[in-house]
């Protein structure tokens, strides 16, 4: 089950970035488009409306609530995020922090929360391999690293795993040029050519088909993925992809 992403902190900067921002009127839309209409009352005051909100949201811990609760926030950041050149507001700016002090980094260029990871903002790694693989005209597997990361932060750990081994997939063949090749086994026979052009360093070609076994078993399918080993893919695939790809020519 998807833990419920956001303190006790975070979440009364969320009540009062929700209270500040909308009215009464806005903030029943605000609560339809993340869907979580079902957990609001109207119980007063904006603030108190917000409170029951992430209060009934919290409690409910199903994985709809709390994937409800992040995407909630995600909306608030979006909605409230300052235009060119403008300053943001108090209450936006505490809440970006506080989201971020629970891991997640608030990325204004695409609008996703991304994991941190400490010292090393994961969103900036993983804009760079989106980038460059665009940029090299791999556009398929961009398209699947594209929907593993969005996949996860959605809290959808099956289709993140499912579009992660996907895109190694597509990674690995698409640089040693047999991504047309059929048959078993391609995954292995691209590291092998790879390693034979001397891309690879020592070990690495062992290293790659270890990783692709290990992805390999579990796949897409509901029940056998959690959040633990959708972030080890995440985190993991991001870091390999960065590294293989710095190397390979153009």
């Amino acid at each position: 089950m998807m833990q419920f992403p956001f303190t006790s902190r975070t979440i009364g900067y969320l009540v009062e970035a929700i209270a500040s921002g909308y009215s009464q009127t806005t903030m029943r839309t605000l609560f339809l488009k993340a869907e979580v209409g079902s957990w609001s009352a109207e119980v007063g005051s904006r603030e108190a409306v917000a409170q029951k909100v992430l209060t009934n949201l919290r409690s409910a811990d199903t994985d709809l609530a709390h994937s409800g609760a992040f995407e909630l926030a995600r909306l608030v950041l979006v909605e409230g995020k300052p235009t060119a050149g403008g300053d943001p507001n108090s209450a936006w700016t505490s809440l970006r922090d506080a989201v971020a002090a629970d891991g997640w980094e608030f990325d204004e260029g695409t609008n996703r929360l991304i994991p941190l990871v400490p010292g090393a903002p994961l969103s900036r790694e993983t804009n760079w391999v989106e980038r460059e693989l665009e940029r090299r005209g791999w556009v398929t597997t961009a398209g699947h690293f594209r929907q593993a990361v969005e996949n996860f932060a959605d809290g959808q750990w099956a289709a993140a795993n499912g579009q992660l081994r996907t895109f190694y997939e597509s990674l690995i063949r698409t640089a040693a040029g047999n991504e047309n090749a059929s048959g078993s086994g391609q995954v292995q026979n691209a590291l092998e050519l790879l390693d034979s052009r001397q891309v690879l360093i020592k070990g690495e070609a062992d290293f790659g088909k270890k990783l692709w076994k290990l992805l390999h078993p579990q796949g897409s399918h509901p029940g056998l993925s959690d959040e633990d080993e959708s972030r080890f893919r995440l985190l993991t695939l991001t870091g390999y992809a960065r590294f293989l790809l710095n190397r390979l020519p153009v």
